[in-house]
């Protein structure tokens, strides 16, 4: 077990804070083997391992701006069905 945490404590990918709105979220990931820096976010819906949008950006900031489009975009689309 303690070889488990050893490894996991240092692991090359860096996990940031999720990203909500309504049933969908955004996780973000930073592999700290690639340079320049490269950061992913993965877009999913809550209960679906479904990836409805997958990018790659130069800083953190960059990613959580364009999740944040594509969150609010998926949310709309879900108000637009309803309506």
């Amino acid at each position: 077990m303690d070889a488990v945490k050893a490894y996991l404590n240092e692991s090359p990918i860096i996990r940031y804070d999720r990203v909500r709105r309504g049933s969908y979220f955004a996780d973000f990931r930073r592999d700290k083997r690639l340079m320049p820096e490269v950061y992913h976010c993965v877009i999913q819906r809550d209960g679906s391992s479904e990836v409805l949008a997958w990018s790659q950006y130069r800083s953190l900031q960059a990613a959580m701006r364009a999740a944040e489009n594509d969150l609010q975009r998926f949310s709309e689309s879900d108000l637009e069905k309803l309506a």
